[in-house]
């Protein structure tokens, strides 16, 4: 999976808090929760190999405090 370039990861963190936003004022559509049927089943790893649980592995390593915002 390739790296996220700095400027798409800013664009995806401000996509999500606005789609939080708005999730607050209950408008659109609410925060998508993870599926738990499915999850275990790709933690399970039938085929070939266990390849985890790739959305976590994403959430831990994002920014990480190293983005200050727009200044």
């Amino acid at each position: 999976m390739a790296k996220t370039s700095p400027k798409n990861r800013r664009r995806n963190a401000r996509r999500k808090k606005r789609e939080q936003r708005a999730a607050m004022r209950g408008e659109g559509s609410g925060i998508k929760t993870r599926n738990v049927v499915v999850l275990g089943m790709i933690l399970r790893g039938q085929g070939s190999g266990s390849h985890g649980d790739a959305k976590k592995e994403a959430n831990r390593k994002a920014c990480r405090g190293k983005w200050k915002g727009d200044q």
